[in-house]
C-alpha cells in the first residue's frame, strides 16, 4: 500500500508544460506576407469559382427533385390528392 501512494499522487501531480524553449522570439508584423496582385482580380476569380458551384448545386439539386418527382418516390403536396386512397 505504501509503494502505491507516491505513484498515485505523482499521477494527479500537476506539471508545468513549456511550448518554447529560451531562444524563441515572438513574430513582428515583419514577418506577415505582403499581398501582391490585384484584389479585384482575385476577387472576380473566386467569384467565378463560387458561382459555377452555386450553378451546380442548383442544377443538381433540381435535376434530383424532378427525377424523384417522376419516379413516384415523392409527392409534394401542391394540390389535393384526387382520391382519398
Amino acid at each position: 500500500m505504501f509503494v502505491s501512494r507516491p505513484i498515485v499522487s505523482r499521477l494527479f501531480q500537476q506539471t508545468v508544460r513549456r511550448y518554447h524553449n529560451e531562444h524563441f522570439k515572438p513574430p513582428t508584423m515583419d514577418e506577415l506576407p505582403v499581398p501582391r496582385g490585384s484584389w479585384q482580380a482575385q476577387y472576380d476569380a473566386n467569384q467565378r469559382r463560387h458561382n459555377a458551384a452555386l450553378l451546380l448545386g442548383v442544377a443538381f439539386s433540381a435535376f434530383t427533385l424532378v427525377i424523384a418527382k417522376t419516379s413516384g418516390l415523392v409527392y409534394l403536396n401542391y394540390s389535393p390528392p384526387k382520391s382519398l386512397d
